[in-house]
């Protein structure tokens, strides 16, 4: 079992650049891949994508690839004269032709020194596929790691709680024992309140207990949430994707519930099955987090 929630980080020095790989994921019903790399490296983006494809099958994942010149670090204000004086008349030129005001600002030159440093220090796609590619694997293993890790957590406190649920249906059969007679008893006692002399063999008193007793009957309930909670703990040991399964079972473990508590008429069958409520939306608030 593996969460949905994951990071990992990568980076290489590759000449006289930085790579740096982060990858992060999220929940979702299904698989989603954003890939984030600087424009040059544009058509490594499938590559990228199949590659995280092949690692994981659920959630949001969050690719972001950015590289950074080593050769200048501590040497921010360098300025390449020439090139920036050629990219101000190329602008100035193209300005004047198209009758624009041309106002250069320290801003402007800061932005085009900006750019002619990043275009000359990023490497080609020849020059860093094969790096690259191979720091994308790392930090996603990384990223794979930390889901699996996330996953046991989940799986430890799913099975407690799936226990949680187990000791709360056992508390229920017992509850439920002799109701039809406790209802007998109180239908007798209002019968006799109202001044009516009628016994507890009469016809019509064992038709409508009999009627109770069919209509509050959870035996079914019981025997389908017993039959859920197996199922749920087969999954739990299921390797693989397991997520959209275990939202399934939970959804008919709440319905089962939910019938079983409208059936009764025990106070404690009732705060049994909020209990059971209880324990089940956590369990479903987990589940969207599994793969």
């Amino acid at each position: 079992m593996k969460s949905m929630t994951g990071y990992g980080h990568a980076a290489l020095e590759f000449e006289s650049q930085s790579l740096s790989v982060e990858i992060s994921s999220i929940n979702k019903k299904g698989l989603e891949i954003l890939v984030h790399l600087p424009r040059e490296w544009q058509t490594l983006e499938r590559e990228i994508s199949e590659l995280i494809r092949s690692k994981i099958n659920r959630g949001r994942v969050r690719i972001s690839i950015t590289v950074s010149d080593l050769s200048q670090h501590g040497c921010s204000t360098f300025l390449d004269h020439n090139s920036v004086a050629q990219e101000l008349e190329s602008l100035r030129a193209f300005c004047s032709e198209q009758k624009i005001e041309f106002s250069p600002d320290a801003s402007l030159v800061f932005r085009i020194n900006s750019s002619i440093r990043e275009q000359r220090f990023i490497p080609s796609v020849e020059q860093i596929k094969e790096a690259l590619l191979a720091t994308t694997v790392e930090a996603s293993n990384a990223m794979v790691e930390m889901r699996t890790k996330e996953g046991k957590a989940l799986h430890e406190d799913l099975l407690f709680r799936t226990n949680q649920l187990s000791t709360i249906l056992e508390k229920v059969e017992k509850a439920v024992q002799g109701m039809a007679v406790e209802w007998k008893q109180k239908l007798l006692s209002r019968l006799k309140e109202s001044g009516l002399d009628i016994t507890d063999d009469d016809d019509k008193v064992s038709r409508e207990v009999a009627l109770f007793a069919d209509k509050s009957d959870v035996s079914e309930e019981i025997t389908r949430i017993r039959s859920h909670l197996e199922q749920f703990l087969d999954c739990l040991q299921t390797t693989g994707q397991v997520g959209r399964k275990l939202e399934f079972i939970t959804q008919e473990l709440l319905r089962e519930f939910n019938t079983l508590g409208s059936k009764s008429i025990r106070t404690e069958c009732s705060q049994l099955t909020i209990d059971a409520k209880v324990e089940l939306e956590k369990i479903r608030e987990q589940i969207l987090n599994i793969e």
